[in-house]
């Protein structure tokens, strides 16, 4: 599940030793690498030394310049691990018509040109996504709601704990069941967590996902909402 947090040149340097030395592969999800939030830095694993022969690393267009309905991405890694990824691919996606290919294509050659310069796109996405998380987070403090500082991406997680809601989880997860509630009684769309993986779901049972990719009005209209959560 994607925390929003970034992992530092340590962490990534203990994963990559445990895979080494159980000779696993490392597929790294790095699609939020063009939205780390300024101040912060996104190491990316494959750089780790011996770490680039064991890892696939997967970026994303939809994520890298907003552009989710597209669903165009890339994988980078050595030849014998990518021949393997493209023997895979045709036999499963069949939606990456040209126009879109080409789109993207024009879109990075676009951030080439202006790499480092003010008016990218990749240097303005982490500035707006970090102001959208501001507040939120401004909200979530103000309501004495727990929650995972972002340091990029679109989403913060919620602890819901102290909101003391209580549902019969017999056939369907908390966190499923928050949603809908604050939906439907708050007016507040929010993401369950528990989709997203299959063991150790409790972990994060009490957490939802706030979106904070959207407009300042509407993100300040959600932040109004969670500080009357608690009253």
């Amino acid at each position: 599940v994607s925390t929003q947090s970034t992992g530092t040149e340590e962490e990534m340097e203990f994963i990559a030793r445990t895979c080494e030395k159980h000779n696993a592969l490392i597929i790294s999800d790095e699609v939020y690498e063009r939205c780390v939030f300024p101040g912060e830095d996104h190491v990316r694993i494959a750089n780790i030394p011996g770490a680039w022969d064991r890892t696939i690393t997967i970026g994303s267009a939809g994520k890298s310049f907003s552009m989710t309905g597209y669903k165009l991405g890339w994988a980078v890694g050595p030849a014998e691990l990518i021949n393997r990824v493209q023997a895979m691919h045709q036999t499963v996606v069949y939606s990456a018509p040209t126009i879109t290919q080409d789109v993207v294509a024009r879109c990075i050659e676009r951030e080439v040109e202006l790499k480092g310069k003010e008016e990218a796109y990749y240097t303005q996405l982490p500035k707006v996504m970090q102001e959208g998380s501001e507040i939120l987070s401004e909200a979530a403090r103000d309501a004495g709601l727990p929650f995972v500082k972002p340091y990029g991406g679109y989403f913060m997680m919620l602890d819901t704990t102290p909101l003391g809601l209580e549902f019969d989880t017999t056939e369907e997860m908390y966190d499923v069941q928050c949603s809908k509630y604050l939906m439907e009684h708050h007016k507040l769309a929010t993401i369950p967590l528990s989709p997203f993986f299959n063991l150790n779901k409790d972990l994060s049972d009490k957490y939802v996902r706030l979106c904070f990719a959207k407009s300042t009005d509407t993100l300040k209209a959600g932040g109004d909402i969670i500080r009357e959560l608690r009253k």
